[in-house]
């Protein structure tokens, strides 16, 4: 009997890729085994911060980087970076290592001005058609979120207006990229202005030459997901960017008294996060095509055994981008794919598969996403399908 067997907890088949509330990723036994090797062992944890920062800013094409609890955390502490610019925060370190009482060192004041004692320059500009629920990490730390343009796109004209001596930031969002102004131009833009761009790119690092494309723009502070894409402990994040925001950074994170406190980064999670970031960057351009490619196959296998089951209007494979294949299936008014969702949920494994939480009845379908998929678990995806269906319609 397995763990989760004695827990009585039920185990999930991951149709809505690399999703937090379902554990994020499974991570290579590679990187389960050199976590279980740095658990035996006592370190200095802000000495292996920084080696760790060293390795992620060669991968990244950053100057520096940390290892965070998580892209929200890497958006807090980054956030919290820029806040605090000219606040002398910049003059302090987290050497020497062997220094560490005061906890928090001479720079606890300044760190400990957060969220409230910030003064005027406290807004974080980011274009209206880049909203997302995780902007509120920048609230979180006291900032202030500034929308500009519409929903639409925004323009380079509208991005400048919205400038002023209240900008702390310009952040962006990466999966959103299509959308208004380019990252290219945002730092542009930005740079003019000496404003810092945070990029939010949590899981836009498929393909992996991604990795490092943000920092070599520009990018002055990057977020990126340790867990999902990467496929590391599903608590780990990346922050990376210029050295003096990234040190910055650090002085507001575990061990010190800042509001990373309680973004503790344990040191198996650390190491975790390497070998995952090694593991990740060994696959070359030729094989992340086949990979690709395998999940389409997967996808399109499941659109033509669902096609022709009653209750279904269509089935088709969504891959605009490679990695982000999915196979869509829509039903007619007999079908409700909401209720169909929540019922898959139910069953033992539970399967959760994406569905529109709008309440627009006009999207009556459920994505399959491919990529979090154990082997064979399609085939137990469309055999419940075919079941529950049957069931409604009986």
């Amino acid at each position: 009997m397995g763990v989760y067997e004695e827990l009585e907890v039920r185990r999930v088949i991951n149709a809505c890729s690399t999703a937090t509330h379902l554990g994020g990723s499974i991570p290579d036994p590679r990187v389960m085994a050199v976590m279980e090797e740095a658990a035996r062992r006592y370190v200095i944890m802000t000495e292996l911060q920084d080696k760790a920062g060293e390795i992620i800013a060669r991968a990244t094409g950053a100057e520096a980087a940390m290892v965070t609890a998580g892209a929200t955390s890497s958006l807090q502490l980054g956030a919290a970076a820029c806040l605090l610019r000219g606040s002398g925060l910049e003059e302090h370190s987290v050497k020497p290592y062997e220094r560490l009482q005061p906890i928090g060192g001479p720079w606890k004041a300044i760190i400990q001005r957060i969220p409230d004692d910030l003064g005027a320059r406290r807004e974080i500009l980011t274009q209206m058609s880049h909203r997302s629920p995780y902007e509120f990490a920048y609230q979180m730390v006291g900032g202030e979120v500034v929308h500009v343009g519409s929903g639409g796109g925004c323009t380079e004209e509208e991005l400048v207006a919205g400038i002023s001596e209240r900008t702390a930031a310009i952040a962006f969002s990466a999966h959103r990229e299509s959308r208004g102004v380019s990252l290219e131009m945002t730092i542009e833009l930005a740079h003019a202005h000496n404003v810092p761009v945070i990029v939010d790119a949590a899981m836009a690092v498929l393909p992996r030459r991604r990795l490092s494309a943000y920092a070599s723009v520009g990018a002055d502070l990057v977020a990126i997901s340790g867990g999902k894409q990467i496929r590391g402990p599903n608590d780990t994040g990346i922050l990376c960017g210029t050295r003096e925001l990234v040190e910055m950074a650090k002085l507001q994170a575990s061990p010190f008294n800042g509001l990373g406190r309680g973004m503790k980064v344990d040191r198996t999670q650390i190491v975790g996060l390497l070998k995952a970031l090694e593991v990740f960057l060994e696959k070359t351009p030729e094989e992340e095509e086949t990979e690709f490619g395998e999940w389409r196959r997967r996808a399109d296998w499941i659109t033509t055994e669902m096609w022709s089951v009653n209750g279904v209007s269509s089935a088709e494979v969504s891959a605009l981008k490679p990695w982000e294949v999915r196979a869509m299936i829509s039903f007619d008014d007999s079908i409700s794919a909401r209720d169909l969702a929540f019922d898959l949920r139910r069953g033992d494994p539970s399967i959760w598969v994406e569905t529109s939480m709008s309440g627009d009845a006009s999207v009556n379908r459920i994505g399959i996403a491919i990529d979090s998929l154990g082997k064979g678990e399609e085939k137990v995806i469309v055999s419940t399908l075919k079941q529950k269906i049957y069931e409604r319609l009986s």
